[in-house]
């Protein structure tokens, strides 16, 4: 600890935790080791504990003098000081177990002129305008801000693709797709990112927007050779467990990073929170949330004397329901999102594994409507026959003052998970959800009794744009940083 007293002064309870928090986080302490001028400051009466991290210019104040506050400032220090220490020390390494390979290089460290982020777009609907729209719009300001570019250098669609020049992103401005369109090969501009990287000395970063396999077979070779990765896609946290591993494999030797957080809450941090507990030493004993939307509306608008089918049918009218409504009743969607965070805390799981209690009535799982019929239309009509038995369900809950909700739920302890529809008392935080509120409630060493709980909008093209698009800000940040 002398690197880290030598820097500063760590004084009071403080003191004692994050020395704990130290103790319990060797991989931490290990990464943090070179890095003795990232290292914070901490003073402050016990009343109101305050953080300093200079070298990151954030401050971290915390009100109150409970264990549970002074480990989340422990734990927030240790998380700015670890990706401190990937910043100034340029080294490889990732967090073993953790799920994510937070590692990155130093490409851009001898660059001439203006680091620069080069950006590779794949998927161009609803996310993808709206990401490269945030993009535009926030690149002047993150430019005064930071002292560094980024730009729009590639987008692919469903069969075409533009290459851009740099400084030739502005034919995107409000969704527009520019003229020059080739064939779609996401080789081709896998090659074109990174090579307008290696001539300006920047970085690269691809992001995925699309729901498809397809970009996520390129993840591996594009962490490789040195570009990050950001998607909501989440195919590749919950498809093929030897797949997942070698993208992760591919970022710790590539020194890149694989970002994902859009990935279970769109917008909403719900990744980013759980690594920092675990990065500090907490320990999780259950994680169970409200991970879809458009199920989050239906079981918030259901109420007792409604028809389901009739809920049903409102929220296809309102635009919350796939065209095939059977996409988000069946629980699938939850299933990989629950997936990914069993992964996060080291659950070898495959999608397989996790078992769904799907609202799909077994008659209607494969059923297909009438010729010329309207598919979403016609399954809500018969989804009728099913309103009694589901009536029945709601009445039993609201007899013992509870809700229903479809819930997605990890247990490290047994490392298993699943997805149900469960039953919880109307004071539980997940009685109070509205509209299409997402809900994460994590029970852990720390945060006991009450879980750390985050809610709130979990969909949405907006909020899911944001959310990457934070993940591009953060690459950015890192090649200030490395520029420094």
């Amino acid at each position: 600890l002398k690197p880290f007293m030598a820097q500063g002064r760590i004084v009071g309870a403080r003191t004692h935790l994050l020395f704990t928090t130290l103790l319990y986080a060797p991989d931490t302490m290990a990464a943090m080791a070179p890095i003795a001028p990232c290292v914070a400051t901490v003073t402050g009466a016990m009343a109101r504990p305050i953080a300093i991290l200079p070298s990151e210019g954030r401050v971290l104040n915390v009100a109150g003098s409970k264990n549970g506050q002074r480990r989340l400032m422990a734990a927030s220090i240790l998380s700015v000081a670890a990706v401190a220490s990937r910043t100034r020390g340029c080294a490889a390494r990732g967090f073993a177990g953790r799920g994510a390979a937070m590692t990155r290089h130093c490409s851009a460290s001898g660059a001439s002129g203006t680091p620069t982020l080069h950006l590779g777009v794949v998927g161009y609907g609803l996310v993808g305008k709206e990401l490269v729209s945030q993009v535009l719009r926030s690149a002047p300001g993150l430019f005064q801000e930071m002292g560094v570019k980024v730009e729009v250098v590639g987008v692919a669609r469903s069969k075409s693709m533009v290459l851009l020049s740099s400084g030739g992103d502005t034919a995107l401005a409000a969704g527009a797709w520019p003229g020059n369109e080739e064939p779609v090969d996401l080789e081709k501009l896998g090659q074109h990112v990174l090579a307008a990287a290696n001539a300006s000395g920047g970085r690269a970063m691809f992001v995925d927007n699309t729901a498809s396999d397809e970009p996520a077979e390129f993840y591996a070779q594009w962490l490789a050779a040195g570009a990050s990765v950001a998607t909501p896609n989440k195919r590749a946290g919950s498809g093929p467990y030897a797949r997942y591993e070698a993208i992760l494999a591919a970022a710790r030797s590539g020194g890149s990073r694989f970002l994902y957080e859009a990935t279970v809450g769109a917008g909403l941090p719900i990744i980013a929170p759980l690594q920092t507990l675990l990065r500090a030493g907490d320990k999780v004993e259950a994680v169970e949330g409200i991970f879809s939307g458009t199920l989050s509306y239906i079981f918030n608008t259901w109420k007792p004397g409604m028809k389901f089918s009739d809920v049903v049918a409102d929220a296809k009218a309102k635009g919350f329901t796939e065209p095939d409504p059977r996409d988000d009743l069946s629980g699938t969607d939850v299933a990989r999102k629950v997936t990914i965070l069993a992964r996060e805390l080291g659950l070898q799981l495959e999608l397989g594994d996790v078992p769904v209690k799907s609202l799909v009535p077994a008659s209607l799982q494969d059923w297909q409507p009438s010729a010329g019929a309207n598919l979403g239309d016609s399954f809500v009509e018969e989804l009728k026959a099913y309103d009694a038995e589901m009536d029945a369900l709601i009445t039993e809950a609201e007899t013992a003052g509870e809700v229903l909700r479809f819930v997605g739920a990890v247990d490290p302890k047994t490392g298993t998970a699943s997805v149900k529809l469960g039953r919880y008392a109307k004071d539980h935080p997940f009685a109070a959800t509205q509209f299409a509120d997402n809900i994460v409630a994590f029970d852990t060493t720390w945060y006991t009794p009450r879980p750390l709980v985050v809610q709130g909008p979990g969909a949405g093209a907006a909020v899911t744009a944001a959310g990457v698009h934070g993940n591009v800000v953060e690459v950015m940040t890192s090649l200030k940083s490395s520029t420094a």
